[in-house]
Order: C-alpha cells, then sequence, then structure tokens
C-alpha cells in the first residue's frame, strides 16, 4: 500500500500568543513535537536494522510493504522544518501563501486532489500527533472492509503525562449536545458497531466528539469526497477553521466512529502536548 501523509504545520511567535504556534518560549517543543511525528510515520514504515549481539553488528532487517510519502504543508517560511532533518527523513515542504494561517489544513485537500491517483491512502495529520503503534493502518483497513467506505474510523488522542490525573488521559470526550448533533445531522447512521478485529471484540460508537486532528481517506473515500457540493468549500463553522479543515468536511461526508469503552486503546494517537491532561478541571469517579 502506498501511503501519502501531509501534516499541518505551522510557528511564528507573536507579541500576544493565544496558541502555542504562536508562543516564542514554546518553539522547542513545537520543533520537538513536528519532528517526533514524523519520525514516528518513518519508524513504523521504513527500513529496520537487527542487533546481532554476537557478532557486535547491525544486520538490515525487513521493511514495511507498505510505502509512505510524508509532506509538510506550511504557510511560507513560518516553519520549524529544516533542510537538514527534511533530507534525513525524506520529507517534502508544500509553502503556500495564507491570509489566515489557521485555514492552512484546508491546503492539504487541495493536494491529496493533485495526487489522488499515486496513493491507496491519504492521510491528514496536525503536527503534534504522533503514532506509537505498527499496526495503526492495517486498524484502519481492517474497519473500512468490515464496516464499509461510508464509515471512518477516527483515533482517540491521548495524552501521556504521569504528571496528570492519570498517566494516559483520552481528550476526546463529549461536545456540547447540541453541537454534537449538528454534526451528526449530515449523515444519519447506526450509533453503535460491533466487530471482532484481530480475534477481539471491538466497539465503535459514532462520535461524541468526531474531531481528532486527524483522518485517513482510502482512494475511494477521497474520490467519494471531491464528488460532493461541499468539496472544498472551505466551511469554518465548527469551532475554528483550525478544527473544521481537520473535521468537517469528513463529517459532512461521512459517518465518523470511534473506538469507544474497554475498546478505546484500539486506535490511538498520542497528542504530544499536556495542556490537555493538566487541565483543573475537577475529577470523577467514573464517566
Amino acid at each position: 500500500m502506498r501511503i501519502l501523509v501531509i501534516l499541518a504545520h505551522y510557528f511564528a511567535a507573536e507579541a500576544k500568543p493565544r496558541h502555542a504556534s504562536t508562543d516564542g518560549s514554546r518553539e522547542a517543543d513545537r520543533k520537538a513535537a513536528v519532528e517526533a511525528a514524523i519520525r514516528s510515520w518513518r519508524a513504523h514504515f521504513g527500513p529496520s536494522a537487527m542487533l546481532d549481539v554476537g557478532s557486535r553488528s547491525f544486520h538490515m532487517g525487513p521493511r514495511s510493504e507498505d510505502t509512505v510519502d510524508i509532506v509538510v504543508t506550511t504557510a511560507n517560511e513560518k516553519h520549524l522544518m529544516t533542510p537538514e532533518f527534511c533530507t534525513a527523513m525524506g520529507v517534502r515542504v508544500a509553502k503556500h501563501t495564507l491570509d489566515q494561517p489557521r485555514m492552512l489544513g484546508f491546503t492539504a485537500q487541495g493536494l491529496f486532489a493533485a495526487w489522488r491517483n499515486l496513493y491507496d491512502l491519504f492521510v491528514f495529520s496536525e503536527d503534534d500527533l504522533k503514532i506509537n503503534d505498527p499496526a495503526f493502518v492495517d486498524k484502519i483497513v481492517w474497519f473500512n472492509r468490515t464496516f464499509g467506505p461510508r464509515r471512518v474510523l477516527m483515533p482517540n488522542r491521548v495524552e501521556l503525562n504521569p504528571a496528570g490525573h492519570a498517566p494516559k488521559t483520552y481528550i476526546d470526550g463529549d461536545l456540547a449536545p447540541a453541537l454534537a448533533a449538528d454534526m451528526k445531522r449530515h449523515v444519519t447512521d447506526e450509533e453503535t458497531l460491533y466487530g471482532s478485529p484481530f480475534g477481539r471484540e471491538g466497539v465503535f460508537q459514532r462520535a461524541r466528539n468526531p474531531h481528532s486532528g486527524f483522518y485517513a481517506l482510502t482512494r475511494d473515500q477521497l474520490s467519494y469526497w471531491m464528488s460532493q457540493p461541499h468539496w472544498l468549500d472551505r466551511d469554518c463553522s465548527f469551532v475554528s477553521p483550525l478544527e473544521s479543515a481537520a473535521t468537517l468536511g469528513i463529517a459532512k461526508t461521512f459517518s465518523i466512529y470511534k473506538p469507544f469503552g474497554a475498546s478505546s486503546g484500539f486506535l490511538e494517537i498520542e497528542h504530544l502536548d499536556d495542556r490537555f491532561s493538566t487541565m483543573k478541571l475537577p475529577v470523577r469517579d467514573r464517566l
């Protein structure tokens, strides 16, 4: 399988920052996050080596049967990618002129359309999301084949932060009821799906919060989305342009599910930040 991964990445320090991407004091953190996100894709889908302790040598081992091309979409020079890192990781940088940098996620859709015949799977990700699972893509493909192409599985975002309320915090909780219902009105479907991925029981629920900052579509799914009247409409009515670019077009086209309950860990993506898991909120014993 040939996979295209596009990360939306922006950084420009501002005098009165409202986001981490504009906070000069967070520059090193943001650079480390986007590089870690890219390395995670290369680690799981690149070549491997085996250490032979007896001969004190490395042997080149098998590589993934899947290949990954990585593109970072940016607003001109407002980014933290270095030529050295891009060369080492095989990353292409696509630069765009934007009046509103928070619209950056929409540029990925245009790139997907331009390269729609070159890949089997099209992945969009915000720049601080890291995969930790070598079966990550296999699980997305299993869901697509099991439940059909008009349904999309989104990963649950987690923060792995021992200093938070728990070592692992899921950060995709409920939206306000009215907003959650509004997102579901675009496509009606079953609330819960049951399956047996890899021999284990799995539960998948219509997402209570469809946003993951991430999506992955097959070529057929991308073609179906492109055939809809809302394709590239740049509708920003879901929370903000940032969330809308990652989520609203998908929600208008497909029914979005996430692993639920005891199955929540089936598909996860790590948010390389702790701003959610350290929020000062009351803690309840159970959901």
